[in-house]
Parts: C-alpha cells; sequence; structure tokens
C-alpha cells in the first residue's frame, strides 16, 4: 500500500545512518556539499543513551515542552516528544526532538520526501535541496519498528543525530537545522496538530 507523502517525508525525521563501528568519519558524496557528516565510532560501541542523557549534554535544566503520535487514518507513523530549557521551547536555543517509530521506513526515501517538506514549507533554492537531500541520505538508515531516532540542535544551531542513543551524524549548518526541524515546529508545518500538541500550545 503507497502512503501519502508526508507520511514519508521527514515529519518521520528519519534521520540515522547504517555506518559500523568502524567508521570515524562520513562526507558528503558531492564537493559542493559543505556542512560537515560525522559519524562517532566510539558512541555507537558504548551503551546507548536515554532521551534524558541526550538532553543534558546540550540543553540547561531539560523538561518536555509536550508529546504527540502522528497517526494516518488507522495506521499510526511515530510517537514524538519536544524537549527544551525549563520546559519552553524557543526557535533560537538548544531543542530535541525524539522520535520514536511505530512503522518500517527506507532511508532514503525518507531524505527524498524532507526534501518535499522543507520545499513546501517555503525553501525553494533547488540547488541547496538538493544538497540536503544528498546530505540526508548519507545520514539516514532505514527504520526498523520500535527504532528511536533523536535529532538535536545545539547552541551554535547544528543538528546532531541520535539512533536508538548512539550519536551517528553531525550538520553543522545553520540554515539546514531550521529548515528540517520546521518540518514539525515551523508555522506552515503539514501538520498543525502535531505542533500545537509538541510545542504544548492549546
Amino acid at each position: 500500500m503507497s502512503l501519502p507523502k508526508y507520511i514519508l517525508s521527514p515529519v518521520f525525521f528519519a534521520l540515522s545512518l547504517t555506518a559500523g563501528a568502524n567508521i570515524n568519519m562520513v562526507y558528503a558524496k558531492t564537493p559542493e556539499i559543505q556542512a560537515r557528516l560525522i559519524v562517532s565510532g566510539g558512541a555507537i560501541a558504548n551503551a546507548p543513551l536515554s532521551f534524558e542523557q541526550i538532553t543534558q549534554q546540550y540543553i540547561k535544566n531539560p523538561k518536555v515542552v509536550g508529546e504527540a503520535r502522528l497517526k494516518f487514518m488507522f495506521l499510526k507513523i511515530y510517537d514524538a516528544k519536544l524537549s527544551a530549557a525549563n520546559g519552553l521551547w524557543n526557535a533560537d536555543s538548544p531543542f530535541a526532538l525524539s522520535l520514536t517509530y511505530l512503522r518500517d521506513f527506507d532511508g532514503e526515501e525518507i531524505a527524498s520526501r524532507s526534501v518535499d517538506e522543507m520545499r513546501d514549507i517555503g525553501y525553494d533554492d533547488e540547488v541547496l535541496l538538493a544538497k540536503w537531500y544528498e546530505q540526508m541520505r548519507a545520514v539516514f538508515p532505514n527504520i526498523k519498528e520500535g527504532e528511536n531516532i533523536t535529532g538535536v540542535m545545539d547552541e551554535n544551531k547544528n543538528t546532531h543525530f541520535y539512533h536508538e542513543g548512539a550519536l551517528i551524524g553531525s550538520i553543522d549548518d545553520k540554515t539546514f537545522t531550521q529548515s528540517f526541524f520546521g518540518i514539525w515546529l515551523n508555522e506552515k508545518t503539514s501538520e498543525p496538530k502535531m505542533r500545537k500538541q509538541l510545542l504544548g500550545l492549546r
């Protein structure tokens, strides 16, 4: 059965990487791609971190802002959770978004749909979108039901990705960070109800 575009999009926050523990660094596949893609083999080898432990590394007094479940018809897609300092989200301050998937998803398709969602919220530079696609394609894995992906925006507005509690990659690009998390948090998101729930809005 074919799912609608937004069901397979980064609204699924499909972020991670199928890299082995012996890989220390991954770069985007084309020279034009400037952002770093870092894979920490040491982190993969260590015990996984909880969402709370991840957020404590980047956020002062992290607390959950809101939670939501994305569903389509009778299909459960994923459970989402947003954390920020003191439980108050600010687009300019560190925050973390956790997604626990309730279905399997293909990583390359997620990258493609993520670009579609970025385009829909207003990013229309096709050269930049193509670069982001390659970056995400290099990072996103195939996701299995029950797996968790956490994305973090740090104080420099760069993005760090964790898969099952292990750091798998970072993209140092402020514009990418704004666009990617905008899939859920931008006012133009395709899921306004979910945005309100994540931000604790009535």
